[in-house]
C-alpha cells in the first residue's frame, strides 16, 4: 500500500471512453467562398451556466465530477464542440442538433485530491470558449489499488498493463472543410482488477499527445478500449500507437504502430450561374394609345459549365412566367432570353417594370427595367419622315481603298403638317437595321413643310447593311429602311454570322478636369455589350471635336464568355486645351454604335 499513490491523478469514465486525441489538422486551410442571394444573417452562438457538480468535495476516491453547460445556436443546424481543460487536455469533438437551451454534460472520475477547471470549447458554426467551470477534489482515507510503475520503483509487484491498436486506416476521397476524419481504436489490458492506468496515443506526425488515465473497478473487465480521431483537411500519411505510461510520465510499453493515410481528391466546382444585362424595348412609348403596344424583356443568362438553369420573370403586376435553358456545350455558355408584356389598352397604363430571377442552380436576380407609355393626341401634328437616300462619292473616284475611302451620306425628309405648334423640335436618330445607332440630334422647324436631316460617314472597307431614321420626339415614328453597298479592293461584303454591338454604356474621362503640370495623363473607359459571341474582334476608337482620335483597337467577345465588357484607353498624354473638348467612343466592326459624349478640359499651371 502507498500513503500518496502515483494512480491519483484524473482518470477519464467509461461514458468518456471515447477520447480525441484532440482536433489535429492539417496545415490550416482558407474557407470556402459562398454565395448568398440576398441578406443572410451570421450564426450565433452563446454558452451559459457553465457549472461543475459538486464544484467542491472531499471523501473517499475516486470521485465523480460532473461538468455541464448550456448552448443555444441560432442560424445553424447543427453544433460542434468539445470541453477543455484546466491541465491543458482536450476532449472528444461532439456534435449536437442546434437550438435553444441545448444541455451539454460531461462526467469525470478522479482517485487523487486535484483541483483545476472546464470550459466548452464551440468549434462550428463559429469559435468560442466559454467561461470556465472551478472544481476541486479531496481524498480522504486508503485505498487498496495498485497500478503499474517502473522497475526502478520498486516495491513489491503491480499489475501490468499492455496495449494494441487494431487496423489500419485508408481513405481516398474529398477533404473539404470540415475536413475528413480519421477514427483509432485501441485496447488496454491489465494483469489483475483494481488498477489504474495512464496512457496517452502518439503519432508520427506531431509526437506524443495528452496524457489520459483509466481506472478499472474490482467488478470491471481488465480489457477496456479506448479511441482517438484525427481531422485532415489535406492528404497525409504516417502512423498512431499507445504508450503506457508510470506516473512520472516514462513510457513503461508501446502497442504496434497502426499505419494511416489520407488522399484529398479535389472538390468537383459547384456549377454558378447568372443573370444580368435586363433591359426592355422600348423603355419609353409617347404617342396615340388607340392600339395595343407590345414591350420585350430580354436579360442574359451565364453558367460556369454545362447544366440546366431554371428561371422566372417577375412582372411589376406580380405575374410570374416560368422559364427553363439547358447548356449542353461547353463552347456555349451564354443565352439571352426573353419576355413579351403585351399591353392592349395603353391609356390604361403608365408603365411597367420585370425582375428576372434564377432558381437554380444558386439564386441570382437581375432587374428591374422599366418602361412607361405617355399618350398623345397625334392628329395635325404629327410629323412624317421620308426613306432614306443613299449616295456615295470620292475625292479620287475608282474603286473603293484604305488610300481612297468613299463617304456615304444619307438623308431624309422630316416634314411637319400645318396645324403643328412652331417653333417646333424634333429630335431624331440614325440608326441601322443590325441595331447600330448614331448619336440622338435634335433639328428645330419653324414653319410646315420639309426639312433635310442627313449622316455622313466614311468607309475603307467592303459594307451593306440597311439604315432608317427613328423620330423620338414630338412623337415617335420611324422611316423605311434603305439598303446600300460598297465594296472596296474587289471584295464584296462578308455577312456578320455573330452578334453585333447593342450598346455603348458608361462613357467616362478621367480627368475630367486638370489644372496643373503639362502634360497630363488621362484615361477613357467605357462599357461595350453585344446581342451574342461575335464571329471577329469588335473594332473601336475614341473621337473627339477638336479633330484628333485614339488608335483602333480590338476586343474579342468569344462563345462562353461575357457579353459585356469594359474597356480601357489610358495610353494617351493630354496638353493644353482651349477649352473642353468633347469625344465618344465608337464602334467601327461589326457595326456602328456610339457612346453618350463626355468632355474633357486641361489647363496648366
Amino acid at each position: 500500500m502507498f500513503s500518496r499513490p502515483w494512480w491519483r491523478p484524473a482518470l477519464t469514465a467509461v461514458a468518456a471512453f471515447s477520447l480525441s486525441a484532440g482536433l489535429l489538422a492539417a496545415p490550416a486551410q482558407a474557407a470556402p467562398s459562398v454565395a448568398v442571394a440576398g441578406v443572410q444573417a451570421a450564426p450565433s452562438v452563446a454558452v451559459a451556466g457553465v457549472r461543475a457538480t459538486p464544484g467542491r468535495q472531499a471523501g473517499r476516491c475516486p470521485a465523480a465530477v460532473v461538468f455541464s453547460a448550456t448552448v443555444t445556436v441560432k442560424g445553424a443546424a447543427r453544433v460542434k464542440y468539445r470541453w477543455v481543460r484546466g491541465d491543458g487536455t482536450k476532449g472528444a469533438v461532439r456534435t449536437a442538433k442546434a437550438g435553444t437551451g441545448i444541455k451539454l454534460q460531461e462526467r469525470r472520475t478522479f482517485s487523487r485530491s486535484t483541483r483545476g477547471w472546464q470550459a466548452v470549447q464551440v468549434l462550428s458554426p463559429k469559435k468560442l470558449t466559454s467561461g470556465r467551470a472551478h472544481f476541486s477534489v479531496t481524498c480522504q482515507g486508503s485505498t487498496d489499488v495498485e497500478t503499474p510503475r517502473s522497475p526502478a520503483e520498486g516495491q513489491g509487484p503491480a499489475p501490468r498493463a499492455s496495449a494494441e491498436v487494431a487496423g489500419g486506416n485508408t481513405y481516398s476521397g474529398p477533404c473539404a472543410a470540415p475536413g475528413r476524419t480519421i477514427d483509432f481504436v485501441g485496447t488496454i489490458r491489465v494483469s489483475r482488477v483494481p488498477a489504474a492506468v495512464s496512457y496517452r496515443w502518439a503519432d508520427s506526425d506531431g509526437g506524443p499527445l495528452g496524457r489520459q488515465d483509466l481506472w478499472f473497478s474490482a467488478k470491471d473487465s481488465p480489457r477496456r478500449t479506448v479511441g482517438a480521431s484525427r481531422t485532415f483537411l489535406a492528404g497525409q500519411s504516417g502512423t498512431r500507437w499507445i504508450e503506457i505510461l508510470d506516473r512520472h510520465g516514462k513510457v513503461l510499453s508501446t502497442s504496434a504502430k497502426v499505419p494511416y493515410s489520407v488522399t484529398c481528391t479535389p472538390t468537383p466546382a459547384p456549377v454558378t450561374a447568372s443573370v444580368t444585362g435586363v433591359r426592355v424595348d422600348p423603355a419609353a412609348y409617347r404617342g396615340t394609345c388607340a392600339a395595343p403596344l407590345t414591350f420585350t424583356f430580354t436579360a442574359d443568362l451565364a453558367v460556369s459549365k454545362p447544366a440546366k438553369v431554371t428561371y422566372r420573370w417577375i412582372r411589376g403586376d406580380g405575374t410570374t412566367v416560368p422559364g427553363e435553358w439547358e447548356f449542353k456545350d461547353a463552347k456555349d455558355l451564354t443565352k439571352t432570353v426573353s419576355l413579351t408584356w403585351p399591353v392592349a389598352d395603353p391609356a390604361k397604363v403608365a408603365g411597367g417594370s420585370a425582375t428576372v430571377q434564377i432558381t437554380s442552380p444558386g439564386r441570382s436576380e437581375a432587374g428591374p427595367a422599366k418602361f412607361t407609355i405617355t399618350c398623345e393626341d397625334t392628329g395635325p401634328g404629327t410629323v412624317t419622315v421620308s426613306d432614306p437616300v443613299i449616295t456615295t462619292w470620292s475625292r479620287g473616284g475608282g474603286e473603293c481603298t484604305t488610300q481612297n475611302p468613299y463617304q456615304v451620306t444619307a438623308a431624309s425628309m422630316i416634314t411637319a403638317p400645318k396645324g403643328a405648334g412652331f417653333p417646333l423640335d424634333v429630335t431624331y436618330r440614325w440608326r441601322w437595321a443590325d441595331g447600330g445607332y448614331w448619336h440622338k440630334e435634335t433639328v428645330k422647324i419653324t414653319g410646315p413643310g420639309p426639312h433635310r436631316v442627313a449622316h455622313q460617314w466614311f468607309v475603307q472597307r467592303s459594307q451593306a447593311g440597311k439604315v432608317f431614321v427613328d423620330v423620338l420626339t414630338p412623337t415617335p415614328v420611324k422611316s423605311g429602311t434603305t439598303e446600300y453597298s460598297v465594296t472596296c479592293d474587289g471584295r464584296p461584303p462578308v455577312p456578320n454570322t455573330g452578334g453585333v454591338v447593342t450598346s455603348v454604356t458608361d462613357a467616362k474621362i478621367t480627368p475630367s478636369s486638370h489644372t496643373g503640370t503639362c502634360p497630363v495623363d488621362l484615361k477613357a473607359v467605357a462599357t461595350i455589350t453585344v446581342s451574342a459571341p461575335t464571329s471577329g474582334p469588335v473594332e473601336y476608337a475614341w473621337v473627339f471635336d477638336n479633330g484628333t482620335s485614339s488608335p483602333t483597337a480590338q476586343v474579342d467577345f468569344p462563345a462562353g464568355g461575357p457579353l459585356t465588357k469594359t474597356v480601357v484607353w489610358d495610353e494617351w498624354r493630354a496638353v493644353k486645351t482651349s477649352g473642353p473638348v468633347t469625344g465618344y467612343l465608337r464602334t467601327v466592326t461589326p457595326n456602328t454604335a456610339v457612346s453618350s459624349p463626355v468632355s474633357y478640359s486641361v489647363t496648366c499651371a
